[in-house]
């Protein structure tokens, strides 16, 4: 069978679930057989017919298993704040962080949850502090200004005993 659409598909669902779940009172049949017919287990029949019962035929449509509301118990704005803390000013990676919360804190998270909060916060790549150092040349204003010697080993001025490099 080829379904048009996705609000076709949905609507022939709904009413093959609202037949089955009349069907009983049209022809009075077991509720066996009715499911054996439908392809679907007594347990899924038991299940509709509560739905039907409860709320109509709008809560026959498929059901999102998914939570609806997750609460971050774990992180707290303080223990947030600490972690951003640690990559800005010591400029610690996610295992590290995680190491210094659990020795000092006490806290143990993951590394995941770690460079989530960071990658929230833009903090999750860290970009190079490398001081751009201009290049010296030793370049004199006027020739012979300076000169350089290579001399090998070590060597002693007049009237010294001291060794020079």
């Amino acid at each position: 069978m080829g379904y048009t659409s996705v609000g076709e598909c949905t609507h022939i669902e709904i009413r093959t679930k609202f037949n089955l779940i009349h069907e009983k009172e049209w022809i009075g049949d077991t509720i066996s057989n009715i499911c054996k017919r439908y392809g679907v287990s007594r347990k899924t029949d038991y299940k509709w017919n509560n739905r039907y019962k409860q709320k109509g035929i709008e809560d026959l449509l498929d059901v999102s298993k998914r939570p609806h509301n997750i609460i971050y118990k774990k992180i707290t704005p303080e223990l947030e704040e600490t972690i951003l803390d640690l990559r800005l000013t010591k400029r610690f990676g996610c295992n590290r962080i995680r190491f210094r919360l659990k020795r000092i804190i006490g806290i143990s998270l993951s590394t995941r949850t770690i460079y989530k909060i960071l990658k929230r916060h833009c903090l999750n790549i860290l970009r190079c502090k490398a001081k751009i150092r201009g290049y010296k040349r030793f370049v004199m204003k006027h020739p012979n200004d300076m000169l350089q010697m290579d001399i090998l080993g070590p060597f002693y001025l007049s009237n010294s005993s001291q060794r020079n490099y």
